[in-house]
C-alpha cells in the first residue's frame, strides 16, 4: 500500500455530502457544548459530580426508553422530515441551558432534558440509516475516516472557541452561539433525497429483541461501547478542568491540541479498515485504549494531559474506525431490518451508559474521580465480542 493511497480523496454522492454538511455544523455546536457542559453543570449543581451524573443518567434513560417511538415517527413521515423535525428540538435544548445559566431555575434543566431527548430519538436513527444507504460499502471505511478527519479538524477549533467565549462573555453567550450554528445545520437536510423505512417492531417487541439470544453479542458490544464512551464525555472534562485550575481557555487549548495531532492517523486507519480484517485491528486498538485509561489515573499536569490524551486518541482511532465501519457493515447486512438494527444499537448504547454512570455514582461515594477510569478500561475491552 502506497502512502499516497492512504490520503486519497474518496468519492462521495451528493446525498452523503449533504448529510455530512449537516453533521459538520451539528458537531461544531455540539463539540463546543459537549466539552464544557459537564463543567457548566458541575459549577451550577453545587459543584457535585454526582449531581452531574444524575442529569446524564436521566437523559440516557429517556433516550433509551423512547428510541422506538422516534422510529415509529420516522416510519410515518420519512427519514428526511424526521431529521428536520429534530433540529428545532436541539435549538430548544440550547435555549433551555441558556436560561438555566442566567436564572438557574431547575424547570429549565427539565426542559433541556425534554429537548435533548426529542432531538436524539428523532435524529440519530434516521441519520445512521441514511448514512448506510448513501455510502458505498466497498469504500465506507475511507469515507468514514475522511469525514471523521474533517470533524477532528473542526474539533481543533471548537474547544478553543468555546473556552475563549466562556472566559470572556460567559455561558449565556456561549449557548447563543451554539444555538445559531445549530439553526444553520438544518439547511443541508433539505437537499438530501427523501427515503423511507418501515419500522416493523412494536414498542415492547423492540426490548424483547434486544435481549434475545441472537442479539446477545451485539447488546454486549454496544453496551460496552456506550459504557466506555460516557467517561470521556462526563468525567474527563471535569477532571482536567480541576487539574488546569478551572481555566476555561486552558481546557480549550489542550483539547484542541490533542485533536490536531490525531488527524493523519484517522485517514490512515480508514484505508486500513477497507483493506484489512477489522476484528484484529479492533482487538489491538482496544487493548491499547484500555492501557490508556490506566495511565490517565496518574495524570497531574498540563503536559501529562497532552501526552497521555494524545496516546489515548491514537489508540481510540485504531480501535474506533474499524469498529464503526464494522457496525455499518452489519447494519447494511441486516437488509430490510436496517432501522430495527439501528434502534437496538441505540438502546444498547444507552443501557451501557446508564449502567456505567450508576456505577460511577456509587463509586464516587467512596473514592475520587480517577478510579472511574478503571471501569472505562474494563468496558473498552468488551467491544471485541461484536
Amino acid at each position: 500500500m502506497k502512502f499516497k493511497d492512504l490520503l486519497k480523496y474518496p468519492k462521495f454522492s451528493f446525498d452523503i455530502l449533504s448529510l455530512f454538511s449537516n453533521q459538520l455544523l451539528y458537531c461544531f455546536a455540539a463539540g463546543m457544548v459537549g466539552l464544557f457542559l459537564p463543567i457548566f453543570l458541575f459549577e451550577r449543581l453545587n459543584r457535585s459530580v454526582q449531581n452531574v451524573l444524575l442529569f446524564y443518567i436521566i437523559s440516557f434513560i429517556l433516550f433509551g426508553l423512547f428510541v422506538p417511538l422516534g422510529a415509529r415517527v420516522m416510519s410515518k413521515i420519512g427519514l428526511k422530515k424526521t431529521m428536520i423535525l429534530a433540529i428545532p428540538c436541539l435549538v430548544g435544548y440550547y435555549f433551555s441551558l441558556y436560561y438555566f445559566s442566567k436564572i438557574e431555575y431547575l424547570i429549565f434543566l427539565g426542559l433541556a432534558l425534554l429537548g435533548i431527548t426529542l432531538f436524539r430519538i428523532l435524529y440519530w436513527t434516521p441519520y445512521h440509516v441514511n448514512f448506510v444507504e448513501f455510502t458505498n460499502p466497498r469504500g465506507r471505511g475511507r469515507q468514514l475516516a475522511f469525514f471523521f478527519s474533517i470533524l477532528l479538524l473542526v474539533g481543533v477549533i471548537t474547544p478553543l472557541l468555546a473556552g475563549l467565549t466562556i472566559d470572556r462573555f460567559g455561558f449565556s453567550t456561549f449557548f447563543i452561539l451554539a444555538t445559531a450554528i445549530t439553526v444553520f445545520s438544518i439547511l443541508p437536510l433539505f437537499l438530501i433525497r427523501p427515503t423511507r423505512e418501515k419500522y416493523s417492531f412494536s414498542y415492547f417487541q423492540t426490548f424483547k429483541e434486544l435481549i434475545s439470544r441472537k442479539n446477545r453479542k451485539m447488546f454486549l458490544a454496544f453496551g460496552a461501547d456506550g459504557a466506555e464512551s460516557v467517561i470521556p464525555l462526563v468525567i474527563w472534562p471535569i477532571f482536567i478542568f480541576q487539574i488546569l485550575k478551572e481555566n476555561y481557555v486552558s481546557v480549550g487549548i489542550i483539547s484542541g491540541a490533542i485533536i490536531l495531532v490525531s488527524v493523519l492517523l484517522q485517514l490512515t486507519m480508514g484505508t486500513l479498515s477497507d483493506k484489512t480484517r477489522k476484528r484484529p485491528l479492533i482487538r489491538f486498538g482496544s487493548a491499547l485504549y484500555a492501557i490508556g485509561w490506566g495511565i490517565k489515573m496518574f495524570v497531574s499536569s498540563t503536559f501529562q494531559i497532552f501526552i497521555v490524551s494524545t496516546y489515548h486518541s491514537f489508540s481510540g482511532i485504531i480501535r474506533g474506525t474499524p469498529f464503526v465501519t464494522l457496525m455499518y457493515e452489519q447494519m447494511d447486512d441486516s437488509g430490510r431490518y436496517l432501522d430495527e438494527y439501528t434502534v437496538l444499537r441505540e438502546i444498547a448504547l444507552n443501557v451501557g451508559r446508564i449502567v456505567m454512570l450508576i456505577l460511577c455514582f456509587l463509586l464516587l461515594g467512596f473514592v475520587g474521580l480517577i478510579w472511574t477510569f478503571i471501569l472505562a478500561a474494563v468496558a473498552s475491552l468488551f467491544i471485541n465480542v461484536l
